[in-house]
């Protein structure tokens, strides 16, 4: 049996038996993990309010490579995050940015990036909760990213001339980008040059660089609405789905 210490972002927790609760785990390290913390709905448990979600914890677990689930041992809060799941808007967000990571991203794989990024876009919305808009977009982003679901948007998918950062481009039904001279039909969905330097920031800026730029509302709606196409075609994620339908931003 290995004990493992790691640090790691509570995604959610629930209910397991009388006394007991599992916890998703986004750890810095091995990705996420199914954690069984015994004892944790009693009075008296040694985990407190630790596994409360977007909670930063210092954590050790036992692993057994015959079973999926880990046995948590310890979780010491490092950060908690009370004042943002306090905030029923910030809360029903991450809960949807929570569901499309764990839909995106397989167990146990892992991804010290994916680790970073999730912990920034938390940070930087404790700072400035007005940016929740901004960060969702760059953490729908960087989330198709990772996952290895963003085609290439910096060249022509047909003629594979590069696009400049003033040029328009079309969106196919695949998500990736036509010039206008390779355009043959008048159907889908055009990103504007401000579109384009927007999708190019989230590349190379951190969340609160990103978020501390306005983003015109018409460009955030757009973008975020294709980034939740990519999701429903990426994991066929129903509440993207509604999300979409709806014309929200997020969950709200």
């Amino acid at each position: 049996m290995a004990v493992v210490e790691t640090e790691c972002i509570v995604l959610r927790s629930y209910d397991l038996a009388d006394a007991d609760k599992i916890a998703l785990l986004l750890t810095a390290d091995h990705g996420i993990v199914r954690a069984v913390a015994k004892g944790a709905k009693r009075l008296k448990s040694k985990f407190g309010g630790s596994l409360e979600p977007l909670s930063r914890l210092k954590a050790s677990y036992f692993k057994k490579e015959t079973r999926e689930l880990v046995d948590l041992d310890r979780a010491e809060i490092i950060e908690s995050a009370f004042d943002l799941v306090s905030e029923p808007e910030i809360l029903t967000r991450f809960s949807y940015l929570t569901d499309i990571l764990i839909s995106l991203v397989p167990a146990e794989d892992p991804d010290p990036a994916m680790f970073r990024m999730m912990t920034a876009c938390i940070e930087t919305v404790r700072n400035r909760p007005e940016a929740i808009d901004s960060v969702s977009l760059y953490f729908e982003a960087w989330l198709l990213r990772l996952a290895g679901f963003f085609p290439s948007w910096d060249t022509c998918s047909i003629c594979k001339v590069e696009l400049g950062n003033g040029a328009e481009a079309h969106v196919t039904a695949e998500f990736q980008l036509i010039c206008e001279g390779c355009r043959r039909s008048s159907g889908g969905e055009m990103l504007t040059a401000d579109d384009r330097v927007t999708v190019a920031r989230s590349r190379r800026q951190s969340p609160e660089a990103f978020s501390s730029e306005r983003v015109a509302a018409d460009s955030l709606t757009r973008l975020s609405s294709i980034f939740k196409r990519m999701i429903v075609r990426a994991t066929g994620f129903e509440r993207v789905d509604r999300a979409l339908q709806a014309g929200v931003q997020g969950s709200r």
